[in-house]
């Protein structure tokens, strides 16, 4: 059985006008005006930091530089990327990227990001991705980290589903997306290509 997940946050400070607000949009939540951190005593999810660059650069390898980041990245991709993870935390954002840490060792081991605003998805739906380093595969660290996504998403107001969509070519996360119970919806001619969605009900 896994572990018990547990929030643990800090609040940040919202700005006037949002405090401001009467009506919760999609995907409002406290936590998500948080510095979150979500753990399951193995590993744990928190938003990057800008002292996190050198171990996510350090990660990455050609499966995630492929598949995840788009292509190989430098110190200043990654710095730039960390920034506008920041950036869509603290202005309420659709995307909702998260670090991957090693309880043990507070070491990054991976990424997990989800879009609550995903073109060709509904609004209701969000879509998840992630990545982890090659020396944690295949131990049970990918689906810790989608059960605590799934956690975090199951905290937000409007969300209905979190689903994967993972290219008909990527062998490892295909068989991760069915490790994890998620439902297959079916396959997808996309622009990136044929793309399998899988997807897990939150409500």
């Amino acid at each position: 059985m896994p572990a018990a997940v547990r929030l643990h946050s800090t609040r940040w400070r919202l700005p006037a006008q949002r405090e401001a607000r009467t009506q919760a949009p999609v995907g409002f939540c406290d936590i998500q005006f948080m510095a979150t951190e979500l753990t399951d005593g193995v590993v744990s999810l928190r938003p990057p930091r800008p002292e996190d660059a050198a171990d996510h650069l350090a990660g990455e390898d050609h499966e995630i530089a492929k598949w995840l980041s788009g292509g190989r990245s430098t110190m200043a991709t990654v710095q730039s990327y960390i920034g506008s993870c920041q950036e869509n935390w603290s202005g309420d954002g659709p995307r909702r990227a998260f670090g991957i840490f090693d309880c043990a060792t507070n070491r990054l081991i991976g990424s997990i990001e989800a879009n609550l605003a995903f073109p060709l998805l509904e609004l209701t739906q969000a879509n998840v991705s992630f990545g982890v380093f090659p020396a944690w595969r295949g131990n049970g660290t990918a689906l810790r980290a989608l059960r605590l996504m799934r956690a975090y998403l199951k905290s937000l107001s409007g969300m209905r589903q979190m689903v994967l969509r993972i290219s008909c070519e990527n062998a490892a996360s295909l068989r991760v997306a069915e490790k994890s119970g998620l439902r297959l919806l079916g396959i997808f001619e996309e622009p990136e290509g044929r793309m399998a969605r899988y997807a897990f009900d939150l409500r």
